[in-house]
């Protein structure tokens, strides 16, 4: 998670992994957090997480290096984003095996991230990657 100048990202922004790893969310600079686009959280307004997915908030990390961890087992696609970038862009996307779930309606309602088929294929994709 980085503050860099006004910009405000996930780096990576895509990310493929298998079910049950754990992915550390650190904070590189600024004050951010990784939340689950989930309808029981009312800053998410809609599910973007596979059926069944555990869901999940950091809360705000306000120290450079500070983590949080958050074990993926459920396949699908995971959208998520920064609680106080999310107007600013903030979101990320995590494929846990295969593309599935309501997260492949198409993008997230507070910005873009790059198609479930790109990170499969790159396996990982960094922001600069990305936003060109």
């Amino acid at each position: 998670m980085v503050t860099n100048g006004e910009d405000y990202y996930f780096d990576p922004i895509g990310l493929h992994i298998e079910s049950g790893m754990m992915i550390t969310f650190r904070n590189e600079s600024g004050s951010h957090s990784s939340t689950a686009y989930e309808e029981s959280n009312p800053s998410a307004e809609e599910t973007r997480i596979p059926d069944g997915a555990d869901t999940w908030d950091s809360g705000t990390l306000n120290e450079e290096g500070a983590t949080f961890e958050h074990i993926f087992e459920t396949t699908g696609t995971y959208d998520y984003f920064c609680l106080p970038h999310k107007s600013l862009e903030m979101v990320g996307r995590i494929i846990v095996d295969e593309p599935g779930g309501p997260a492949e309606e198409g993008m997230p309602p507070d910005g873009d991230v790059p198609e479930s088929q790109m990170i499969i294929d790159e396996g990982s994709v960094a922001y600069n990657e990305f936003n060109i």
